[in-house]
C-alpha cells in the first residue's frame, strides 16, 4: 500500500510506504523550528547532480532494470548562505502564503528534493528550484569576431521553507523533530 499527499504550488510531497520497518534507520533528520531563522546562516545543499542513473527496460518482461553499480551515487554538497524569503504571488495553502527559503548559490539540477542543512545537519529546507535573478547590467564580449551583448544574473536556489514544510507533515499526520535553537 501506498498513499501520497502533494502540494504541487509548493513541488512538495509526502507518501506512506507499507510494509515498511524503520528499525533499519538510526535516526531522521530534526527540522528547523521556523521561529528562529536567523539571515545570514551559512547553509548546505546535498545532492546528486552530474549522474545518469543507467536504467534498461526488458520488453519482455516489462520491467525497468539497474545494475548494482547504478546506487553508488556521488554525492556533491554546495554551500551557501540563507538571504531571504520569496512567496508564490496568488498562491496560498489553506490560507497560508507558499513560500520558499532563498539560498545565496543555485541549486543543481539532481539537488531537487534533497535537503537544505546547517552545520548541525539540521534540515532547514528540501531544495526545490533555481531562479535567475537579472543583474542589470549587460556588458559586450568578442565572439569570433562579433560583438555580443552578455546578460548577468545571479542564480539562486529555493526551498520548501520550514514553516510550510512543517505545516504540510502535521496536517497529514507526520511525526517529526522540530529543533530546539
Amino acid at each position: 500500500m501506498c498513499d501520497f499527499k502533494v502540494l504541487p504550488e509548493a513541488d512538495l510531497a509526502i507518501g506512506r510506504l507499507e510494509p515498511f520497518d524503520g528499525s533499519s534507520l538510526p535516526q531522521y533528520p530534526v527540522l528547523k523550528n521556523p521561529k528562529n531563522l536567523p539571515f545570514g546562516t551559512s547553509l548546505c545543499k546535498l545532492g546528486y547532480p552530474f549522474y545518469q542513473v543507467p536504467v534498461k527496460f526488458d520488453e519482455v518482461t516489462g520491467n525497468f532494470e539497474l545494475s548494482l553499480d547504478a546506487f553508488s551515487f556521488p554525492r556533491f554538497p554546495l554551500e551557501g548562505i540563507y538571504r531571504r524569503n520569496m512567496v508564490v504571488p496568488n498562491s496560498d495553502y489553506g490560507g497560508r502564503p507558499i513560500q520558499f527559503l532563498e539560498t545565496s548559490s543555485p541549486g543543481l539540477r539532481g539537488q531537487s528534493g534533497g535537503p537544505v542543512f546547517d552545520s548541525r545537519g539540521t534540515v532547514w529546507a528540501i531544495q526545490s528550484k533555481t531562479i535567475h535573478i537579472p543583474l542589470g547590467f549587460s556588458p559586450t564580449v568578442k565572439d569570433k569576431g562579433r560583438e555580443i551583448e552578455e546578460h548577468q544574473f545571479l542564480n539562486v536556489g529555493l526551498g520548501v521553507h520550514p514553516t510550510l514544510l512543517t505545516q504540510f507533515l502535521r496536517d497529514n499526520g507526520v511525526v517529526f523533530e522540530e529543533s530546539d535553537y
